[in-house]
Order: structure tokens, then C-alpha cells, then sequence
């Protein structure tokens, strides 16, 4: 009896140590156009990964989107690259953080909105179970 209870306080500090390391998975990219006009060459490249997606033009207010099977989320980043609206090519590698609340039972969509400015924001959506992404 009193060796669980001293292998109690050793497990929850070695817990407590390494850290809380879900396994989040993604099947879903998304390049939202917030620039008010057509951008072009919109490339999303995951690091170290085969995967690519690349749209030769996005209106404005649509998206360049890509669905597939499910993938570790990525870690190491995503590269973003377009030609904006004034004619530059403009690039970012992005890498946003998993909201702690999200559950690693279900799958994340990484969504980067390009704005008027140039700026990417970049964030990780999840579905509800249960609930139909499409209205």
C-alpha cells in the first residue's frame, strides 16, 4: 500500500514535467482573400510534408481550400505565398497555436485570411460533432 502511494507524487510530477502533448490531427486547408481584389498564385505548402495546394487565381471574399485524409498537425509550419493585389509576391510561414479547449478526437482546419494590408492571420478551426460544416 505505500509504494502506490509514493509512486503517485512521482508519476504526477513526471506528468507534469514532459507536459500535456495531444495528438492533433487536420484534413483541411484553407487561403481566405480579405484583400478586397483578385489575388494570384496562392501557394500553401505544409513544412516537411508532400503536401501542396496551389490556386492560380482568388477573388475576392473566396478561398483557396483543399480537403484530404487526415494528417498530424503540422508543428513545424506552413508556408504561405501569393501575388497581392498591388502586383507583389508575398510570402509567410506561418504557425498558430492549437487552442487548448479543442479536442483531439477531431480533426482541425487550418484557415489563413490574406487582408487588404498584406497580413495573414492565421488560426486552427474544429467542427462540432455532430454538426455539418455546410449550411
Amino acid at each position: 500500500m505505500l509504494k502506490p502511494l509514493l509512486l503517485l507524487p512521482v508519476v504526477l510530477i513526471a506528468a507534469c514535467a514532459t507536459g500535456y502533448q495531444p495528438a492533433y490531427r487536420f484534413n483541411n486547408v484553407q487561403a481566405v482573400n480579405l484583400a478586397g481584389a483578385t489575388i494570384r498564385d496562392v501557394a500553401i505548402n505544409i513544412i516537411d510534408s508532400p503536401k501542396t495546394l496551389a490556386c492560380d487565381q482568388v477573388n475576392p471574399n473566396a478561398m483557396c481550400a483543399d480537403r484530404f485524409p487526415y494528417r498530424r498537425y503540422p508543428q513545424q509550419g506552413i508556408v504561405l505565398s501569393w501575388t497581392h493585389v498591388d502586383g507583389g509576391h508575398l510570402s509567410e510561414t506561418l504557425n498558430p497555436e492549437v487552442p487548448v479547449f479543442f479536442n483531439s478526437a477531431f480533426p482541425l482546419r487550418i484557415v489563413m485570411e490574406i487582408r487588404e494590408d498584406g497580413s495573414v492571420k492565421a488560426f486552427y478551426e474544429q467542427d462540432e460533432p455532430g454538426r455539418s460544416i455546410y449550411y
